[in-house]
């Protein structure tokens, strides 16, 4: 067992940040200005999730195994690795910055982006603040709360959602199947853990809203 949050800055941080930062600079063979928005864009992400937030998040659990940590250091390596090969390597024409494809592919992260970024606040201060009257207690003494607002209110985990957001955007605005890669990937992650989550509220909580989704809005 190892400390959770070392476990979190060991898999996000070190992979996503620092390996990643060194195949780009030291692999790559075009670094050309699109490159370097593309590099703060995964930063951008990458910063926050894997240095900033393990020291803010509040864990159910302060130790993890050592064999999860392992498990997704190798995907983190081998996706961070593809990706930042190919933006510091791939030629973009001179004016790719008028190019439809890079300006939804930049919306579309910066709204997904806001999204998870306001999802984990929110649930960071739900476990802060159990004083509520719906607070449940659960088998390990602890309180919990059901989400409300935002896009609370339509998924159960605006978190996952917003993220995937956020690489489907990347994988636009780099046109790229490494992007696409890395974003498959982190479906099939998302995906499973927001109904895993989904259910756990529908077992927790009766009165949970029956009309919210796990992951999609109105879909799924």
């Amino acid at each position: 067992m190892i400390p959770q949050r070392l476990g979190h800055m060991t898999s996000d941080g070190l992979c996503c940040v620092f390996f990643f930062l060194l195949i780009f600079f030291l692999y790559g063979q075009n670094r050309l200005y699109t490159s370097y928005v593309f590099l703060s864009l995964w930063l951008l992400h990458y910063v926050h999730r894997g240095l900033i937030h393990p020291l803010l998040m509040r864990y159910s659990s302060s130790h993890v195994q050592l064999g999860i940590t392992a498990g997704t250091v190798a995907p983190n390596l081998l996706y961070s690795f593809v990706n930042s090969d190919f933006i510091s390597s791939a030629v973009y024409s001179d004016n790719y910055f008028k190019d439809p494809r890079f300006w939804i592919g930049i919306v579309l992260y910066a709204i997904g982006y806001v999204i998870n970024r306001w999802a984990d606040i929110k649930l960071r201060n739900l476990r802060k603040d159990q004083s509520q009257d719906e607070s449940t207690p659960l088998s390990n003494g602890k309180k919990y709360s059901i989400p409300r607002g935002g896009m609370f209110e339509l998924i159960t985990c605006p978190n996952y959602f917003g993220e995937a957001l956020q690489w489907f955007g990347w994988t636009i605005a780099t046109w790229s199947l490494a992007g696409l890669v890395w974003l498959l990937f982190c479906l099939a992650t998302f995906v499973p853990r927001a109904k895993h989550n989904h259910d756990w509220y529908h077992e927790t909580f009766p009165d949970y809203p029956k009309n919210r989704k796990a992951f999609f809005p109105w879909l799924y």
